[in-house]
């Protein structure tokens, strides 16, 4: 994935994802760099479910970039 401004892959987020667990999911990944294993222990989900989020939002919010 291109490298983007913090800032405006933040303002996607919270503008374009509409679920609030999967916006802490896709700021924890695209902006602060955690691991999807770092995740699924933030965010008590399994580390595949946290992958199956990010590949599923990763082209909407480069659309909106």
């Amino acid at each position: 994935m291109p490298v983007y401004k913090n800032s405006d892959m933040r303002r996607a987020i919270e503008e374009y994802i509409h679920h609030p667990k999967h916006r802490e999911v896709l700021r924890l990944r695209f902006c602060d760099s955690y691991t999807y294993e770092e995740i699924a222990e933030a965010v008590n989900y399994s580390p595949q479910h946290v992958k199956s989020i990010c590949r599923e939002n990763k082209a909407l919010l480069i659309s909106h970039l």
